[in-house]
């Protein structure tokens, strides 16, 4: 008598587990994530002094801000490689998670982000332009948006490097992925890889066409992202099509919360 009751007792245990292991999965694993995009980061100085009106450089007091509120609030960084098992469906993330990625490969993601994302424990991407990874760099000048050498990019902690394309980060006369050949980008493509990772490939513009989509699955590239689309990427969204929130200097720290939060 007494085993039987403790064989109910035992069953009723693991069913009440079982469901609230459905309830927190429910409930916290996630099936969007906020990635978020940069451009270049500047001290408050400089920025008043030499980037005031420009968008796409926002100040070192505002990114530490946003980094804070962040970590504040218990989220956590993911890295691009959780993001892809995500949406293979291999890999459950929270809803705490975040994606913190820079464009351009300005070196000022590595003098200025990186410290402080190593302060609050996070991880950044920067997807860097092959043809502009400059061979030398002279001291830092505040008032040039100066881009990262290879030597910059060695042993970097909390920050990993991948591609914005070799040589695609132009627009006139219209944007020049959609100026290009099947044949042309490729070779694009394949510069771009001999310079830094392409297992993660950020669109310049965020922009695309189906025929560099084609180019990048055929090279190997597991993930490819938009920019500006200003919405969470989605576990059912096109690998090669992920959106990313534009964090510029006049995101204020409420809608930045609302980014990631909503």
């Amino acid at each position: 008598m007494f085993r039987k009751h403790w064989i109910t007792i035992c069953v009723v245990i693991i069913c009440v587990l079982y469901g609230i292991q459905i309830v927190w999965d429910q409930t916290h694993h996630v099936s969007e994530i906020p990635i978020l995009g940069y451009h270049h980061i500047v001290e408050d100085c400089d920025k008043e002094l030499y980037y005031k009106h420009n968008m796409w450089v926002n100040s070192l007091s505002s990114f530490e801000e946003q980094m804070k509120l962040l970590h504040d609030k218990g989220y956590h960084s993911v890295s691009l490689d959780d993001v892809y098992e995500w949406r293979m469906g291999r890999k459950k993330l929270d809803d705490k998670s975040v994606v913190i990625t820079f464009d351009d490969g300005f070196y000022s993601a590595i003098k200025y982000a990186q410290p402080v994302l190593e302060k609050y424990g996070f991880d950044g991407y920067s997807f860097v332009i092959g043809s502009l990874i400059a061979p030398h760099r002279k001291s830092y000048q505040p008032d040039i948006r100066q881009h990262a050498t290879l030597a910059d990019m060695k042993d970097v902690s909390h920050m990993e490097f991948y591609s914005h394309s070799y040589d695609l980060h132009h627009k006139k006369g219209g944007f020049k992925v959609n100026l290009l050949n099947e044949k042309q980008l490729q070779e694009d493509t394949k510069k771009a890889a001999a310079c830094t990772s392409i297992e993660y490939y950020a669109y310049p513009y965020g922009k695309y066409n189906t025929t560099i989509q084609k180019v990048l699955k055929k090279e190997g590239t597991k993930l490819a992202f938009g920019f500006n689309e200003n919405r969470k990427a989605r576990i059912t969204d096109d690998p090669y099509a992920l959106p990313r929130f534009n964090v510029d200097a006049y995101t204020k720290l409420d809608v930045f919360y609302q980014m990631v939060s909503q």
